[in-house]
């Protein structure tokens, strides 16, 4: 059955600070191993925690918890998105998913891809970045930041008939193709973006200068 709340998965990623998007107050907190460590920054009460605890260093046995193998195929964050689907969230928001070792980004980036073919929709969100997907024959509005940027990725072979209004480089019924990064650094100059994509799979971001 779905679940209309919102699921926040607290990663373990060692940016200092609160994430650039607050975590919704309705929302079932779920945290990845260490990410226990920002629950506790942003003073909110877990509703799980789960990992292997390596990164922990300890099972936190006062709070409802999950503890998996360190010998595994997924990354605690990828064991918490799974948790999330089975237990019927489709709103899937990640906080402290960068800033980290680089590697642990992009499965973080493909992590957002897995959600979208799940049927949930994800947000990636740390301190100075976000980000998130947006398949073929969607559309999105992404409010103005002052001094951020705004970058899209074709995250497939190629996006057709991209769309961009709102923007300093606008692009109208575009092309982006996954081995040149055309649409890096974007500024929105109205209020809000305008963000439409024909097909394929794209990667949108928002980033502080």
């Amino acid at each position: 059955m779905e679940n209309e709340r919102i699921c926040a998965i607290l990663a373990g990623g060692p940016e200092e600070g609160i994430p650039c998007e607050p975590v919704p107050e309705s929302a079932f907190i779920l945290c990845a191993d260490s990410g226990l460590h920002l629950a506790e920054r942003l003073c909110r009460q877990p509703d799980l925690v789960l990992g292997d605890f390596d990164s922990l260093g300890a099972v936190p046995a006062h709070l409802p918890h999950m503890t998996v193998p360190v010998e595994k195929d997924d990354t605690d964050t990828m064991l918490a998105v799974r948790v999330a689907l089975e237990r019927g969230f489709r709103d899937i928001r990640i906080y402290g998913g960068f800033g980290g070792r680089l590697d642990h980004t992009v499965a973080n980036l493909q992590t957002l891809e897995y959600l979208r073919l799940q049927g949930a929709d994800g947000l990636l969100c740390g301190v100075r970045d976000c980000a998130r997907m947006l398949c073929g024959g969607e559309s999105l509005r992404l409010r103005a930041r002052p001094d951020w940027t705004l970058s899209l990725f074709a995250w497939s072979e190629k996006c057709e008939d991209v769309c961009a209004s709102g923007v300093y480089y606008p692009l109208a019924h575009g092309s982006l193709t996954r081995s040149f990064p055309l649409g890096v650094s974007n500024h929105i100059t109205a209020d809000a973006a305008e963000i439409s994509l024909g097909t394929g799979t794209l990667l949108v971001m928002q980033s502080a200068l």
